[in-house]
């Protein structure tokens, strides 16, 4: 097979990437601050919610690793002089600059930080200190900067990917 059939087989991966990358997590996370407001934080039901959430996550990243990986793939079969292109320069400037460096601390909170609390612990005990302060740094901080940033340069990457602008 030649490069024409391969490609719009991988360019469905990458925009499947792309929605699983943002979708299922972005559901889970949406459930859990409902939950959160109403049932309030700790209890069973934030409890078993976050263990979820954490689930999601695991797809979330594969989805993110999917979307680079194709990515690459078709700069490759794009060949190297698309790299003149000026809407993919930013495009790839909004991956490298924005996107990634989101992504970095996401992946810690994801799957080193936030699991740690809720590994051993009993639903119903109160937080410790360390507990609610590294909560905080997620829900009050991390989330609110990082979450419209990451919207505001999927839409612009997606208008890049669209329109292709000169």
């Amino acid at each position: 097979m030649d490069v024409s059939t391969w490609f719009p087989i991988v360019k469905v991966i990458h925009l499947g990437a792309l929605v699983i990358w943002l979708g299922p997590s972005g559901g889970a996370w949406m459930v859990l601050m409902l939950a959160r407001h109403k049932a309030g934080e700790p209890s069973l039901v934030t409890h078993y919610l976050y263990r979820g959430f954490f689930q999601m996550l695991w797809l979330e990243h594969l989805g993110f690793f999917t979307l680079i990986a194709s990515g690459a793939i078709l700069l490759g079969m794009y060949g190297l002089g698309a790299l003149e292109a000026t809407w993919l320069k930013l495009k790839l400037a909004l991956v490298l600059l924005v996107i990634f460096p989101i992504e970095v601390p996401d992946l810690w909170f994801s799957h080193r930080g936030l699991p740690a609390i809720f590994a051993s612990r009993r639903p119903d005990a109160p937080y410790t200190e360390s507990e609610q302060r590294l909560l905080d740094s997620y829900h009050r901080r991390f989330v609110p900067i990082t979450l419209p940033i990451l919207l505001a340069a999927v839409v612009v990457i997606m208008w890049l990917a669209i329109a292709k602008p000169a």
